[in-house]
């Protein structure tokens, strides 16, 4: 039977069925928890029966928790914490404070640890042996070890991938070497497993804390494209840290906060080592050792994203969804306004982009869930991917990057996928957790900063 309610975050009526305690509203794309008394709650069997095991309902629960926890994994790296947390609860039946802990160790890419009833102990296959007729000859034993067999293949198969976005493989792929200075140089077990198929990590530095060359929450990054520094903005503490190729730790600066968050929207670095971050719609200027250089303020546009081209001319979305060309002077060159809302129909809040080497402009667009490419003088070329957890497709876009080859790479929560310049899938290369920035550099090596406080460089293969 279905049921109506309204969308808490935009107030759209919302039609229901079934049992599933998360989904998202068609109007605002909001992930909206199903007040308890509309769903129907799954029955797992506890019995203990004689070499039985309930398929359709023990393992089909099992799996359903375990996409129900990928679920509270995605919200919390989407920032909705406490949807996040009513969510975990729920599921888990925790206290706030522990659900609270987990929670931020999701977002960060760390491993949780369940307790009690929940996942495998929640409803465990049963498997015991039947006493009667002689249940010891081959033909029983076989039977026995075949269904044992399937089940723990299918397990296998389910679960490594689950524990591995929970941060499983985070603590396996830590091993690794360090060069001096202690950066961390690691064993590229993604690789080996199939998920980098497409890249070789080179470095990985960072971790969680507020000293040197450490992060609270880094998401923007740039990357002088000639002399490889790195640089990093925290989302939430203004800090600006710098970083040499090798990513030992060179300074540090502060801006001061404006108002309530978002921080910091996104940051590049010009072939002439000019910084350039959008802060609270305006554009800042530092050099490379954090000067400020000044600020520019283009009235009533509001500056959320920028690239760079290699004649040193910005280009950024500001308004959601507008695409400005501005000088180095900080002069408006031209503009596109409501450039993804006129090509779809639907309105675009949160606009991203890229600029390849022919200044073709790549605009992602968050709630569109596509890329729209436009030319260097700002007419509508192309479009490609849409709403979905195939590839190619879209679910939680995070950040946009051209490389040196005309390839676009998107970070989404399946990780970066990997486009040709006309839009055609390539492949995914699939991080630990959560990509926030992407920034390439003139050997076409690939920056990412992540949820689990670091910076990770790749080489990317041609």
């Amino acid at each position: 039977m279905a049921h109506t309610f309204n969308c808490p975050n935009c107030g759209a009526p919302l039609d229901y069925g079934g049992d599933d305690p998360l989904i998202r509203c068609p109007y605002c794309h909001s992930s909206v928890i199903v007040p308890e008394n509309l769903r129907a709650r799954p029955q797992f069997s506890s019995k203990q029966d004689d070499f039985t095991m309930n398929l359709p309902s023990d393992l089909s629960g099992l799996l359903k928790q375990a996409q129900q926890i990928y679920q509270v994994k995605r919200l919390a790296e989407q920032g909705e914490t406490e949807s996040a947390i009513a969510l975990y609860r729920e599921i888990t039946g925790a206290e706030e404070f522990a659900a609270r802990q987990a929670v931020n160790k999701l977002a960060a890419g760390q491993p949780v640890v369940f307790q009690d009833a929940f996942l495998l102990d929640s409803a465990p296959p049963t498997v015991a042996s039947v006493p009667s007729r002689q249940t010891t000859s081959k033909t029983g034993r076989w039977i026995g070890c075949f269904f044992v067999s399937l089940v723990v293949f299918i397990l296998a198969s389910v679960l490594v991938p689950i524990a591995t976005s929970f941060g499983l493989m985070t603590i396996l792929g830590g091993a690794g070497l360090e060069r001096p200075g202690g950066v961390e140089v690691p064993f590229d077990l993604g690789y080996l497993l199939g998920g980098w198929g497409f890249a070789t990590r080179e470095l990985s530095f960072g971790g969680e804390g507020t000293g040197p060359g450490l992060f609270e929450d880094v998401r923007a990054i740039g990357v002088h494209p000639v002399n490889g520094n790195i640089y990093a903005a925290g989302f939430s503490d203004g800090r600006i840290q710098a970083f040499d190729a090798q990513g030992k730790f060179i300074t540090q600066w502060m801006i001061p906060r404006e108002q309530t968050d978002p921080y910091f929207d996104d940051m590049v670095v010009g072939r002439d080592g000019t910084i350039y971050l959008a802060v609270y719609g305006k554009l800042h200027r530092f050099d490379s050792k954090g000067q400020p250089l000044g600020t520019f303020e283009l009235g009533r546009d509001y500056v959320e994203n920028l690239d760079i081209t290699a004649d040193g001319t910005l280009v950024v979305i500001a308004n959601g969804e507008d695409i400005l060309w501005i000088s180095r002077n900080g002069e408006i060159l031209k503009r596109v306004d409501d450039a993804v809302s006129s090509v779809s129909g639907d309105s675009e809040l949160s606009g991203m982009l890229a600029v390849d080497g022919l200044g073709n402009v790549f605009v992602l667009g968050a709630f569109n869930r596509a890329v729209f490419v436009f030319d260097a003088n700002g007419k509508f070329l192309n479009r490609f991917g849409k709403d979905g957890d195939e590839p190619g497709q879209f679910r939680a876009p995070l950040a946009i990057e051209v490389d040196n080859k005309g390839r676009v790479f998107v970070s989404d929560i399946k990780g970066i996928q990997v486009f040709s310049n006309d839009g055609r899938y390539l492949d995914v290369l699939k991080l630990f957790s959560a990509g926030y920035g992407l920034a390439f550099d003139d050997q076409n090596n690939l920056y990412v900063t992540t949820g689990e406080q670091k910076i990770h460089k790749f080489s990317i293969k041609d």
